[in-house]
């Protein structure tokens, strides 16, 4: 009789690590497939220059042109980005030539 317990146990075991087997999987491909649609995404955006992408966000540029009471051209968030980088790529450059490596205000 105790056998038979003991196999009922084993079967109830093996049945309880296959099903957390089974949501483990579901939730890897969950999260895969969030990846690919992220990735999808990503591939659509522009990169403005070789320093970094978008550092600007662009519905704060929005409100804010917007409260100056004109409008914006959709390219100004482009070349708002690659401005915006550069003034960055300057600033890290002047720290490095005076040897520090933390930018200041000063650096812009």
């Amino acid at each position: 009789m105790a056998l038979a317990k003991k196999a009922t146990a084993k079967k109830a075991t093996a049945k309880k690590a296959t099903a957390k087997k089974a949501t483990a999987k579901k939730a890897t491909a969950k999260k895969g497939t969030a990846k690919k649609a992220t990735a999808k995404k990503g591939t659509a955006k522009k990169a403005t220059s070789a320093g970094g992408g978008n550092v600007v966000v662009a519905s704060k540029v929005k409100e804010a042109v917007k409260a100056q009471d004109v409008r914006m051209s959709s390219e100004f968030i482009d070349a708002l980005n690659e401005h915006v980088n550069e003034v960055i790529s300057k600033a890290a450059a002047r720290a490095k030539g005076n040897k520090r490596g933390t930018v200041r205000a000063g650096d812009l």
